[in-house]
């Protein structure tokens, strides 16, 4: 029974018959590489306009509730210990 890595076996680099590219040979061609990297790039699938804004809003939101949070349990914690410091001296 053959071992294989990657749950992808044919995959270069997956298993020890078929080893990784050598960076060298990335380096020694950069078109081929910049080539594959744009094939690659046209393959994800970008957010809308919308979807970005969307995120960045909600980050907005979240952020600020997390902000008033630690706000509010930072002013409860120094309350209460100015109590307890008041009541030893």
């Amino acid at each position: 029974m053959v071992e294989h890595r990657s749950p992808k076996p044919g995959v270069g680099g997956s298993s020890p018959l078929t080893p990784a590219r050598e960076v060298t040979e990335i380096i020694m061609n950069p078109i081929k590489f910049i080539q594959e990297v744009r094939k690659e790039g046209s393959k994800v699938t970008w957010p809308t306009t919308r979807e970005t804004l969307t995120g960045a809003v909600m980050v907005l939101i979240i952020t600020a509730f997390a902000a008033i949070f630690f706000l509010i349990v930072d002013q409860i914690f120094s309350f209460g210990l100015d109590s307890i410091i008041g009541w030893s001296l």
